[in-house]
């Protein structure tokens, strides 16, 4: 399997958690690498998970796929759901049925009892050029909204970019 962009790429630039604090006074930003091993899981787990499912290759389309789950102590993927779709049904069912079936993720290091809430970002890419124009997208808009407090700022903001076949 071909590698468009490698998960180390995601992981170390992309894949970052953003974490927001909302401080009464100032409204920082902080942004912590500090689930590097969840992330990097996630990410094998992703793959594995996506060449399982029906995986939009063929379409030679690009897209982003937004979707949000929590992360159980038992480190399975719950409450699956999509947040923001894609604008290709193919490619939202595939991402859905991937993080679906994730399992033996682990435990985020700032999970609580009920889990971690993770929106999951994952990039479907025609070429690395375009996987990074869509990166750099999706990192502006994650920015925007742990800014503007639509983001919860205890959900873990991860950006994928599978690999290709």
């Amino acid at each position: 399997m071909k590698k468009l962009v490698s998960i180390a790429i995601a992981t170390a630039m992309l894949g970052t958690p953003l974490y927001a604090q909302d401080y009464a006074q100032e409204r920082n930003i902080i942004v912590e690498p500090s689930e590097d091993a969840f992330v990097t899981t996630l990410g094998h787990r992703l793959e594995r998970e996506l060449d399982r499912v029906s995986y939009p290759g063929g379409a030679r389309q690009s897209g982003v796929v937004k979707v949000r789950f929590v992360a159980n102590g038992s480190g399975e993927a719950e409450q699956v759901s999509i947040f923001e779709n894609s604008g290709d049904r193919r490619m939202d069912l595939a991402a859905v049925r991937a993080v679906t079936r994730l399992h033996g993720l682990g435990s985020p290091r700032h999970s609580t009892d009920g889990g971690q809430a993770v929106l999951l970002n994952i990039i479907f890419a025609t070429s690395e050029r375009e996987a990074e124009r869509l990166a750099e997208r999706v990192a502006e808009e994650t920015a925007t909204m742990i800014a503007s407090g639509e983001l919860d700022p205890q959900m873990l903001a991860v950006t994928m970019v599978p690999a290709r076949s």
